[in-house]
């Protein structure tokens, strides 16, 4: 019975330390995505995302891909 409960409660303390860990993480606050034809054939596509990070603070990512056939 012993090895039950210490299996049980390792498992949850796992699960606990998980979830604080996430909760430290930076928030996704908002994404957008668009894709466009080039001037010369090919597309270009566009990913703008804004996260809410742990301290408080606020990060901006900017992604362009350009893929010419």
């Amino acid at each position: 019975m012993k090895t039950h409960f210490s299996k049980i409660l390792m498992a949850c303390l796992m699960l606990a330390g998980t979830s604080t860990f996430f909760a430290a993480c930076s928030q996704e606050i908002s994404h957008s995505e668009s894709d466009k034809p080039g001037w010369f054939g090919g597309n270009k596509h566009t990913e703008d995302t804004t996260y809410r990070n742990a301290d408080g603070t606020i990060s901006h990512t900017h992604q362009e891909v350009k893929v010419n056939p």
